[in-house]
């Protein structure tokens, strides 16, 4: 039996019956979700991986209650590391509304149950907070090429966006702090507060790595 050969161009091959192609699946004619699936299935792909994840509500919910539940142990949330996270690993918009979530439940406890004053330098504080938090955010989202396509590359703009944007957030408090003078923000009190984003930063990147692992691995066992 004469067995013809498929074409090479995939307008061809997607005439079955006229080309004598052997029922395969155009992947270029499946929709965007099912591609993600099918590269996932066939191979681990890190970049497909985040995809997946920042789609899914996991992830996000999971950041915006951690980052909440920060408030109950800190008076100042750690702004910069979820602000840091949340701009790597989901999209821009995602990113800041969960920042800024995570931002008003800090505001929102710190002013009712540890009673900030009320008071025209609180409430700038408050402000200072938010915008710095937000254009941390903004600065981690400016995802170079390379970030997304391996766990290294990501950890490595995960180290350079968290160096930035602790520079741009502490240089937004020192300004205000030179204004008002309340807060005695030496370098010692500085250089504790970048070790805590650290710690933060690496201990929420490890569980974001846990869970786009399993969240592979049962996508992996549902396609089967």
């Amino acid at each position: 039996m004469r067995i013809q050969r498929c074409p090479a161009t995939v307008k061809s091959c997607s005439n079955i019956s006229k080309s004598g192609c052997p029922p395969i699946v155009n992947v270029y004619q499946i929709s965007a979700r099912y591609r993600l699936c099918l590269k996932a299935f066939f191979g681990f792909d890190w970049e497909v991986g985040c995809q997946a994840l920042a789609k899914s509500r996991v992830w996000r919910y999971c950041l915006i209650a951690l980052g909440s539940a920060t408030s109950l142990i800190y008076s100042h949330a750690p702004l910069v590391s979820f602000a840091t996270l949340a701009g790597i690993t989901l999209n821009r918009r995602q990113a800041i509304v969960s920042v800024a979530l995570i931002w008003f439940v800090n505001q929102f406890y710190g002013f009712t149950i540890r009673h900030y004053p009320l008071s025209a330098i609180a409430f700038l504080w408050c402000m200072t907070m938010g915008l710095g938090a937000i254009v941390v955010t903004l600065i981690a989202s400016m995802l170079p090429k390379f970030s997304d396509r391996s766990w290294a590359r990501q950890s490595v703009w995960l180290g350079i966006a968290l160096l930035l944007g602790s520079a741009v957030y502490q240089s937004g408090t020192l300004l205000v702090n030179q204004w008002v003078g309340i807060h005695g923000l030496i370098a010692d009190v500085l250089l504790r507060i970048f070790v805590r984003d650290g710690i933060w930063a690496i201990a929420l990147f490890t569980l974001y790595t846990v869970l786009l692992l399993n969240h592979q691995r049962i996508l992996r066992r549902t396609l089967r």
